[in-house]
């Protein structure tokens, strides 16, 4: 049990790095962040977020400058509107 616990722990803490480095590349303080089981995305110039499944399903699409989640273990894909381009992220929770 403590071995699964601590590569589950292990897991979050690396997806949640790769996201961090993908938001750092942003040169337009786009921010995405997985809190828990929630994805956190921020932007001062974003217009809205969709958060589609792996099969392109949308499940939620949220308006304004800050959007928030709630996940499940599987593969999303998210699209965010941000200064007139659409930033693309791959999250994935396992």
């Amino acid at each position: 049990m403590k071995k699964v616990l601590v590569s589950l722990v292990t897991v979050v803490t690396l997806l949640t790095s790769i996201v961090f480095a993908q938001a750092a590349q942003s040169k337009d303080n786009f921010s995405v962040r997985l809190r828990e089981n929630t994805l956190v995305v921020v932007s001062t110039q974003m217009e809205e977020a969709r958060l589609y499944s792996i099969n392109g399903k949308l499940l939620d699409k949220k308006q304004g400058k800050f959007a928030e989640f709630e996940l499940e273990r599987g593969i999303y894909r998210l699209y965010a509107k941000v200064n007139g381009e659409t930033v693309t992220r791959r999250i994935e929770l396992r």
